[in-house]
C-alpha cells in the first residue's frame, strides 16, 4: 500500500505569527476545507490512508487544530531524515507531496495507480522567464521562491537533470512542483539518498552553497526544499525517473506571499477542467494506426463510457469481440453475398470492440496480465477463425456465384503462416528491446552545483540512417500516416479483409493479404535490421 508523505513546511505571512500555506482555504469561502484537508481527502479516495505530515514545530498547533496528526521537524535536514525513516518502514511505494499542493485528482491517480517506473515525477510547463534566466546563467532561477517550481530537463519521457536552490540544470525545458512517486522496489535506495542528503545538509561546505541562502559555507538555507533535493538525488544517483505530465490537468502550489489568493485561483483552475473527459481522451492511444484512429477512435470513447456505466469489464468486452468475430466467420462460411456483407460488418464490429476493451481498461484502470494475454491471443484467433470461414464459404458458394472462389485453403494457410511469422518477428524484437531497456542515467555527485551536462545539440537522433530517416519523415503528416499504413497493422488488416470480402470473394481477400503482407514484412524487417546493426 502506498505511503504518502506530505511536507507542510511552507509559510505565508511573517513574524511573529507565520501561517502554514497548507492551512489556506480551498476556494473563496473562509469556512472551506484547507488545502491540506483537501489533499488528504483526495488521497483517501485513491485508497491511500497512510498519510504522514511533516511540519515545523511552530506550525504544528495550527495543523493539529485543523484535525491533522503531524510529525515535527526542525529543519530540511530533519525532514529528509524523517522521510528516510518513513520510506524504510513503508510496505509499498512512497508518494511525496507538498502541503500547499493543488492537483487534479486524475493526475494524482496516475501516480498512485498507474506509475510503473522506478520513480515518477510530475512535471509542468515552466515559466518562460525562469527558463530564459536558467539558460543565460543569470541568478533569477536560483533566487526563485519555493512556490515557483524548480526547473528540470526532460528527455525521452524521463527527467535527465533536476535543480534545487543548490543545483543548476543545463538547458531546462520543464519544472518540478514537488510531487514524486517512488516504487516499492526503490524505497530502500530512496531512503539511503534521503539520509545522505540530510547528512550533507548538516555539514557546512559539503553541498554547493545556496545562491539565495545564508551565504557561503552555510549548512542550510530557507530555500532548501526536501522534494527538490530528493529529485536531484535520485536523478544524480542514476535512478530512472519518468516524467508524468498533462497540460490539461492542474498541478500547482498555492504558496507565496498571498497563498489564499493563489489557492482561490487554483480552485477556479481545477473547477474549469472536466477530469472525466480528460481521462477518457487519455484512454485512446495517441499513436494508433490510421484506420483505428479515424474509423473507430473518433467515436469509441462514447462506447467506453457506456460500457463503464454498465459495469462491463475489459475482459468481458474482449470476449464479446471474439464472439462477434466467430459470428462473422459463420456468415462468411455461408457462401452467399449477403453472408459476405454481414460477415464484413460483424468483423468491423469485432475490431471496434477490440479497440474498446483496451480503452476501457485504461479508462477504468482495470488492467491485468490476464486481460493483456487474452487480448493478444484473441486478436490472433479472430483473424484465423475468419480465414477458416472464408475458405469454407469459397467452396460452399454455388459455382456460378461471384462469391465462389474454389479451393483457397492453400492461400489461407499461406496468409496464416505469413502473419504468424510477422507476429513472431514483432514480439521477439520488442522483447529484445525491453531486455536492453533505456540507458541508465549518468551518475553525478551531489557536491557539484552543475549537472555536468553539455547543452543538447540539434544532432540527428542516434540509431543510424534508419532512425534519422524515420525521424525526418515522421514530421510530415502524410508520410507519418503512410508509414503506419504500410506495415499493415491490425486495423488495416481487419479493414482489408472486410472490404475485399464484402465486394469480392475469399480468393481476392487472401491474395490482397499476401501481397500487402509481404510488402509490410520486407519494409518492417529492413528497418529493424538497419536499426539493430546501427546500435
Amino acid at each position: 500500500m502506498t505511503v504518502a508523505v506530505i511536507i507542510a513546511t511552507g509559510v505565508t505571512g511573517g513574524e511573529p505569527d507565520p501561517v502554514p500555506t497548507a492551512a489556506s482555504p480551498w476556494g473563496d469561502d473562509p469556512d472551506a476545507p484547507t488545502l491540506l484537508t483537501r489533499l488528504c481527502e483526495q488521497l483517501g479516495t485513491l485508497n491511500v490512508p497512510d498519510v504522514q505530515i511533516v511540519t515545523r514545530p511552530e506550525l504544528a498547533p495550527l495543523l493539529r487544530k485543523d484535525g491533522h496528526d503531524v510529525l515535527e521537524c526542525a529543519d530540511p535536514a530533519a525532514d529528509l531524515a524523517e522521510i528516510a525513516l518513513l520510506a524504510r518502514r513503508a510496505g509499498g511505494p512512497v508518494l511525496l507531496l507538498p502541503g500547499d499542493l493543488v492537483i487534479s485528482t486524475e493526475l494524482l491517480a496516475r501516480l498512485v495507480r498507474d506509475a510503473r517506473d522506478p520513480a515518477t515525477a510530475i512535471t509542468v510547463p515552466a515559466d518562460e522567464d525562469c527558463l530564459n534566466a536558467a539558460r543565460s546563467g543569470t541568478a533569477r532561477l536560483d533566487t526563485a521562491r519555493l512556490d515557483v517550481p524548480r526547473p528540470v530537463r526532460v528527455a525521452g519521457g524521463r527527467v535527465a537533470s533536476a535543480g534545487s536552490s543548490r543545483h543548476r540544470v543545463t538547458s531546462p525545458n520543464a519544472a518540478f512542483p514537488g510531487v514524486l512517486h517512488v516504487s516499492r522496489a526503490r524505497t530502500a535506495e530512496f531512503a539511503e539518498i534521503a539520509d545522505k542528503l540530510a547528512m550533507l545538509l548538516e555539514v557546512p561546505g559539503t553541498l554547493p552553497a545556496p545562491v539565495a541562502g545564508t551565504g557561503d559555507g552555510a549548512a542550510m538555507s530557507p530555500d532548501d526544499d526536501p522534494a527538490q533535493l530528493l529529485l536531484v538525488g535520485l536523478v544524480r544517483s542514476g535512478v530512472p525517473v519518468a516524467s508524468c505530465a498533462d497540460p490539461a490537468l492542474v498541478c500547482r502550489r498555492a504558496a507565496g506571499p498571498d497563498a489564499a489568493a493563489s489557492a482561490a485561483a487554483a480552485h477556479e483552475a481545477v473547477a474549469a477542467v472536466d477530469e472525466d473527459r480528460v481521462r477518457l481522451a487519455a484512454a485512446v492511444k495517441s499513436e494508433d494506426g490510421f484506420f483505428a484512429t479515424y474509423a473507430v477512435s473518433s467515436y469509441s470513447p462514447f462506447l467506453v463510457r457506456w460500457a463503464a456505466g454498465r459495469g462491463l469489464t475489459p475482459n468481458a468486452v474482449t470476449c464479446i469481440s471474439m464472439g462477434v468475430a466467430v459470428l462473422a466467420a459463420i456468415w462468411f462460411a455461408a457462401g452467399t453475398r449477403t453472408g459476405m456483407v454481414a460477415g464484413a460488418l460483424l468483423f468491423y464490429l469485432s475490431f471496434v470492440f477490440d479497440c474498446v476493451d483496451g480503452q476501457l481498461a485504461r479508462y477504468t484502470r482495470c488492467r491485468s496480465t490476464l486481460g493483456a494475454w487474452l487480448d493478444a491471443v484473441f486478436d490472433r484467433a479472430k483473424e484465423y477463425v475468419v480465414f477458416a470461414g472464408l475458405a469454407v464459404g469459397a467452396t460452399a458458394a454455388p459455382p456460378d456465384s461471384p462469391v465462389h472462389a474454389g479451393n483457397v485453403w492453400p492461400l489461407a494457410v499461406a496468409a496464416l503462416a505469413l502473419q504468424t511469422v510477422r507476429h513472431m518477428v514483432d514480439f521477439s524484437y520488442a522483447a529484445r528491446a525491453n531486455v536492453a531497456g533505456p540507458a541508465a542515467p549518468p551518475v553525478t555527485p551531489l557536491t557539484l552545483p552543475g549537472d555536468g551536462a553539455a547543452a543538447p545539440s540539434h544532432k540527428a537522433p542516434a540509431g543510424g540512417a534508419a532512425a534519422r530517416l524515420s525521424a525526418a519523415t515522421s514530421k510530415i503528416r502524410v508520410l507519418h500516416w503512410a508509414k503506419k499504413i504500410i506495415i499493415l497493422p491490425i486495423g488495416e488488416r481487419f479493414a482489408l479483409i472486410a472490404v475485399t470480402a464484402a465486394l469480392g470473394n475469399a480468393r481476392i481477400t487472401f491474395a490482397a493479404l499476401l501481397a500487402w503482407g509481404w510488402i509490410a514484412a520486407v519494409y518492417t524487417l529492413t528497418g529493424r535490421v538497419m536499426r539493430s546493426t546501427a546500435r
